[in-house]
């Protein structure tokens, strides 16, 4: 059964979350976001490769102005991270973000119903984003006690909902993934809400990529999560290409091509790296559709894996043998 199904459906910006729609990629910059001109060029590049989302860091007042010339130079959503400080918070609404993430650890509730209130008159989302690592007064989630999430969480929800607030996403993102999972499992059966699935500090490269899917494999599986992020201390290229493989390996994008590689050997005869990595950044930038593309470097399983993909490459000495579905050439 498909949990994503339930949730209530609406707009973020010109995107759609919820209900049966996609599941939408998000990123965070890593610059600072006054620096307006390579936010533009960060954000408006991933948005080539897939990004659906972008949020953005928002420390002073600068920052909070910085999104305005942002939103207006770039295509995809823009989401202001908000800690602490409720005025930078009323900032962001007069820029006209598409969504707004507070964080209920450290956002001080009686501070909430003029925030609730703005956003609202502005037809602006509310992401209520928990974290383990600030839960404050809330005290420390376990395996076994999984609760001070969810204390956290309603605090905060309960002002909107006073408000006949409904644009709300809900995420809560634990450094283990074991306790990820069980809290998005327990979230889905409370809330209506769309759900932001990701593993926070989930760490570099291969490593963090692999954290982050011991935790959202499961879920998505399920049927839980309508937008996610693959939280990696790398380039941000790697996590919209992390999370594209992700929804493509588990048939919940039909937008996205898959690129299958062999992993060498002492047979193969040519550079399958390059050629690969070449192809691959055609696809993404170029091809929006759930094509399977195979790249591989000898004989042995060469043909048997290129057949079996839409467009296959099976290499030889200083040269491919192509198959296009069933037929081949040289």
């Amino acid at each position: 059964m498909d949990l994503r199904n339930k949730t209530i459906s609406f707009n973020i910006g010109n995107k759609k979350i919820g209900g049966e729609n996609p599941i939408l990629i998000q990123s965070m910059s890593d610059i600072r976001t006054s620096n307006i001109e390579a936010n533009i060029k960060l954000t408006n590049s991933l948005a080539l490769y897939g990004l659906d989302m972008m949020r953005y860091s928002v420390l002073d007042l600068a920052d909070a102005k910085a999104l305005k010339i942002i939103k207006q130079n770039t295509k995809v959503p823009v989401i202001a991270d908000i800690h602490f400080n409720a005025a930078l918070a009323m900032e962001c609404i007069n820029s006209g973000v598409d969504k707004i993430r507070l964080n209920p650890g450290n956002m001080p509730i009686e501070k909430v119903k003029s925030i609730r209130d703005a956003m609202k008159a502005k037809g602006i989302a509310l992401r209520i984003g928990v974290n383990s690592g600030s839960l404050g007064k809330y005290g420390r989630a376990t395996l076994s006690n999984i609760d001070p999430f969810f204390f956290a969480l309603d605090d905060m929800l309960e002002v909107f909902k006073e408000g006949s607030f409904e644009n709300i996403v809900l995420s809560l993102k634990a450094t283990d993934p074991r306790l990820t999972v069980k809290l998005y499992e327990r979230a889905s059966q409370l809330y209506p809400y769309p759900l932001h699935v990701g593993q926070t500090e989930s760490g570099y490269g291969v490593e963090g990529a692999i954290r982050s899917s011991i935790a959202m494999v499961p879920l998505l599986s399920e049927g839980i999560g309508n937008t996610i992020r693959i939280s990696l201390s790398d380039n941000r290229m790697e996590e919209i290409k992390a999370c594209r493989t992700l929804l493509s390996g588990l048939g919940l994008r039909n937008d996205i091509p898959t690129l299958i590689t062999c992993p060498t050997c002492g047979r193969t005869q040519c550079d399958v790296s390059n050629e690969a990595r070449i192809i691959d950044d055609y696809l993404l930038k170029n091809v929006h559709d759930d094509i399977h593309v195979a790249v591989m470097g000898c004989p042995v399983n060469g043909p048997g894996e290129a057949k079996n993909a839409d467009i296959g490459l099976a290499g030889g000495i200083n040269s491919y043998l192509v198959f296009i579905g069933r037929s081949s050439s040289s």
